[in-house]
């Protein structure tokens, strides 16, 4: 081979490998790598018009054929049947007497890729010469670079995906709680509001007596004892008493009548016993021989 032979020759092998490193930098998917490869490398070879480049690789962990290339100078691709007929062997030769240049894949250094590149020409009278061979072992080295790129770029993905995924039920989670907790804090303002305030405001009113004014001090620390009971439990309970039910019942658990109770809220006997009656029905005593006086006192 001339020098300027030799120079052209090394020329279109500097090209390949530079036109394959850009595409190795723009992480391909790996037909799109196939594809380019076997473009580089057909356009490479001492008769481009004629060369054939054929690329399959195979990923252990998936099984199965990936991707296969088939090119020729042009720019142009063939099918299967157009470089090697239906069904013919990678690495077999493409015409009688004629062997093609094969490159396997190290599979530990390709991430688990395996696979070959087939070189090989339509002309039965041309052969490849040893820089080629050079060129398609340093060749499939770069390739071997990429599929594990490839792997690598879609094990991000998918770890990008399965954060996001635990990302929005994390948020959807704190939302919920919040709305809860906007809830229970509106629940608990409305019952201090509702039950414990008039229980103050009426144990402060120097315009009753003392003996009121004490009955509804009483009240208010049984109901703020009761508002820290159902903190525990939730703002809902079916057995929650009214502000006037639990006035009774505090009355009731120190032990007085219906008509003393009656008479020191100013209200109808009637009135208290339908009270009571509500109390027994709300603490689920209701037909069951149970003084409510002694079970108020044990539930203290």
């Amino acid at each position: 081979m001339n020098t300027e032979v030799f120079l052209r020759e090394r020329e279109k092998e500097l090209a390949c490998i530079y036109s394959i490193c850009l595409l190795a930098a723009s992480a391909p998917e790996p037909e799109a790598a196939a594809h380019g490869v076997a473009r580089a490398l057909c356009g490479a070879m001492s008769y481009p018009s004629q060369a054939r480049c054929r690329i399959c690789f195979f990923n252990e962990l998936t099984g199965g054929r990936v991707a296969e290339g088939y090119g020729y100078e042009g720019l142009d691709f063939l099918t299967q049947q157009e470089v090697n007929g239906p069904g013919k062997d990678l690495g077999a030769p493409d015409n009688e007497g004629v062997s093609p240049l094969v490159a396997s894949m190290d599979k530990e250094r390709a991430d688990g890729w395996g696979g070959r590149i087939v070189l090989s020409y339509g002309d039965p009278g041309l052969t490849f010469i040893p820089q080629e061979k050079s060129l398609l072992e340093s060749v499939i080295v770069v390739l071997a670079s990429m599929l594990r790129t490839a792997n690598l770029i879609e094990r991000l993905k998918s770890a990008g995906e399965r954060l996001e995924a635990k990302n929005t039920a994390l948020r959807e989670i704190l939302s919920t709680i919040e709305q809860e907790r906007i809830q229970i804090s509106n629940t608990y303002r409305e019952r201090l509001a509702a039950d414990v305030l008039p229980l103050a405001e009426r144990a402060m009113d120097s315009g009753l007596s003392q003996a009121r004014r004490d009955s509804y001090l009483a009240l208010l620390v049984s109901e703020i004892r009761q508002q820290m009971t159902v903190i525990g439990k939730g703002p809902e309970s079916e057995t929650s008493l009214s502000p006037r039910e639990r006035e009774i019942a505090v009355q009731v658990r120190n032990g007085r009548t219906s008509k003393e109770i009656a008479e020191l809220l100013g209200i109808a006997e009637a009135t208290v016993e339908r009270h009571r009656h509500n109390i027994r029905r709300k603490l689920r005593l209701v037909d069951r021989s149970v003084n409510l006086a002694s079970h108020l006192s044990m539930t203290e």
